[in-house]
């Protein structure tokens, strides 16, 4: 087992699958070939396959795979067949920062031997020094924890055969999807979510339980690692500020949007009464990722517009939560200037838009040219969305002082494995892990990720976000319904990894190869056995 995982991991990491290039194909063809070389799926072949990510420009594909107890490929007498999902990505962040180091990255054999004590902090040199750690741009995050999972699924997938025509009493079904683009907008998470309905009802599957390889860190003493069972929310709130346009001379009779933006930004940046916890756990409060005003040169008048976006991590609160919270901090902030300033909504802005005449015509061509923005000139979610807010604001020629609220992608829902299903027998699943190793259970995990969309808790089932997200439709959605149904709760848990993103990135050889493989193992076990 040692020696196949290092060979999968040797094999992902030189596909150098960096997101949004043609790699992320070539990694999802090297884990084809390699389930396809599988004696199990030579006997059946419909059991592995890639699942075109709906709508993807890039042309991208979810890699499954799923091992079944012999007899149910062939006659599917089993309801409910208890299933565990081994879900991980297979894109990387590009090697840029190794500098000099980058040609030798995605190469596990050769990067160590480039990396020295002037390109590697302190604690990341003594790793290198000490044998125990692999290094490489993907070792970490995660193509580490997806080596172990393919393994895994191989491994499972032998004993099948060996054991076809058994009763196979206290054994389960075990999926494996790999996605791409999850260091981006989640672009193959939230394409996914088709093929697992799909996978549940052809097979008559219960996703029990799904295990994400994110890489976990451990505690100071060497021993602990820590697990989560949820994963924070995400949401990125956008604010358009228009003014009145006056020369500087003539500051008193104007409005200054930047003026009523920057009175926007110190209400919230930073407010730690926005903050939530969870036990010992404690989100952290708004912060602004970009604000300025919207002229193009210099000249001796105010400014029109501004605009800006703000980071936005949540424990329990809703988007209508988030939007009320916001409305609040605008229209103090508006109070406060002694001018007649307009607060609006996306939604209520766009309802007045398609009352008027000529709506069909500008929305066709919008359309059109946001298309040319987002896939020809790879503009963001957030600067076409502010597009979006000023070309409506100009088709209606609103010229009054106005603030306009609405969100831009991406959005991660927060989610807690207690809310998916029974938490009752969501504890079992906990305290059989924790029986396997030393660990310290977290419930968020403070960086955003995949798990978000392995379902949806009944208060984050809202139609604010859609109404109000201008972007909303063909260029970014997911099926929320869908979340609604499949409900599957998760770890995030992966092998001891560091610097996951940086030069020093690397994965510790103990946990890669037997610590985490012998976990999973077992948590196999107790899963199944506890259906």
């Amino acid at each position: 087992m040692k020696d196949k995982i290092i060979e999968i991991l040797q094999g992902l990491m030189a596909c150098a699958s960096v997101t949004n290039t043609e790699k992320e194909i070539a990694a999802e063809q090297w884990m084809l070939d390699f389930f396809r070389k599988q004696p199990y799926f030579k006997k059946y072949p419909e059991l592995c396959g890639s699942f075109p990510v709906p709508g993807d420009v890039l042309n991208r594909s979810v890699v499954w795979a799923l091992v079944i107890p012999s007899g149910v490929c062939e006659k599917l007498k089993n309801e409910n067949l208890p299933a565990v999902v081994f879900m991980g990505h297979h894109d990387v962040v590009s090697a840029d920062v190794y500098g000099e180091a980058a040609p030798w990255a995605f190469d596990l054999d050769e990067i160590a031997s480039h990396l020295n004590a002037e390109t590697l902090s302190a604690e990341a040199y003594t790793d290198l020094l000490s044998g125990e750690w692999l290094f490489g741009r993907g070792s970490c995050d995660m193509l580490g924890g997806t080596a172990v999972q393919m393994a895994l699924l191989a491994e499972q997938a032998e004993a099948a055969l060996h054991n076809a025509g058994e009763t196979n009493e206290g054994q389960g079904a075990l999926l494996f999807i790999s996605v791409p683009d999850e260091e981006s907008f989640s672009v193959g998470m939230r394409g996914s979510l088709p093929l697992l309905e799909q996978l549940k009802d052809r097979y008559h599957l219960d996703y029990c339980l799904a295990v994400c390889s994110e890489p976990n860190q451990k505690l100071p003493d060497g021993k602990t690692q820590v697990v989560y069972s949820g994963s924070i929310g995400k949401l990125l709130p956008v604010i358009l500020v228009q003014g009145k346009l006056v020369q500087v001379g003539s500051y008193r009779e104007g409005v200054n949007p930047v003026g009523i933006l920057s009175r926007i930004v110190a209400a919230t940046e930073g407010d730690e009464t926005f903050a939530e916890t969870c036990g010992n756990e404690v989100s952290v409060p708004p912060a602004w990722m970009y604000t300025r005003d919207l002229k193009e040169g210099y000249d001796f008048s105010l400014p029109k517009r501004a605009a800006g976006y703000c980071n936005v991590l949540t424990f329990r609160k809703t988007p209508a939560q988030v939007m009320a919270y916001f409305l609040g901090k605008i229209k103090g902030a508006v109070a406060d200037t002694g001018h007649s300033v307009t607060v609006m909504t996306w939604v209520t802005l766009w309802q007045q838009a398609k009352q008027h005449s000529g709506f069909k015509e500008f929305w066709k061509e919008t359309e059109r040219k946001k298309k040319m923005l987002l896939q020809k000139e790879h503009k963001t979610f957030p600067e076409v969305t502010l597009w979006m807010m000023q070309q409506t604001l100009d088709f209606l020629n609103f010229d009054k002082p106005v603030v306009l609220f609405g969100f831009a992608p991406p959005y991660y829902p927060s989610v807690r494995s207690e809310d998916m299903r029974s938490a009752e027998r969501f504890e079992i699943y906990k305290k059989a892990l924790s029986a396997l190793q030393d660990m310290e259970m977290k419930t968020y995990f403070p960086g955003v990720s995949d798990c978000s969309y392995c379902g949806l808790s009944d208060n984050a089932q809202s139609p604010v976000y859609q109404a109000n997200t201008p972007l909303w439709g063909t260029d970014y959605r997911f099926d929320m319904e869908a979340l609604a149904r499949l409900r599957i709760p998760f770890f995030l848990f992966g092998p001891w990894g560091k610097d996951l993103h940086q030069i020093g990135e690397r994965v510790n050889r103990h946990s890669l190869t037997e610590e985490y493989p012998g976990v999973l193992r077992k948590l196999l076990q107790c899963v199944w056995l506890s259906e």
